[in-house]
């Protein structure tokens, strides 16, 4: 039986939250509460709780996690979807905008085919 489950957790903790962005995300995906005035002193009471802490990676309970955590934002496309995501359909009007100017662009396409088939 393992006894250090709290310890990798909050190890895997020090390695998710690095700024005050990261702990209002996690907040804010319901992964930790902050009970604290502001993100930064969570920031730094994490950073502080694992600071000297050692541990084996052989044993460590999260590495899997985090090793798949690595690898998903390694791949490029994910970055890009999810800057187009905030750029560019961060609301319904902007998917909609985006939608209407596709179909017209295409539409347009369509148009300026059948003009010069008709030539």
């Amino acid at each position: 039986m393992r006894v250090d489950y709290i310890s990798d957790y909050f190890i895997a903790l020090d390695r998710l939250i690095d700024t005050p962005n990261d702990v209002e995300l996690l907040v804010q995906c319901g992964i930790i509460e902050n009970w604290l005035p502001n993100s930064q002193m969570v920031v730094t009471l994490i950073n502080n709780l694992v600071f000297g802490t050692v541990t084996s990676t052989a044993n460590f309970y999260f590495a899997n996690l985090l090793g798949e955590l690595n690898a998903y934002c390694s791949v490029p496309w994910h970055k890009w979807k999810a800057t187009l995501n905030e750029d560019y359909f961060s609301t319904p009007w902007a998917v909609i905008s985006v939608s209407a100017a596709t179909v017209f662009l295409i539409l347009t396409l369509i148009q300026t085919v059948c003009s010069v088939i008709s030539l």
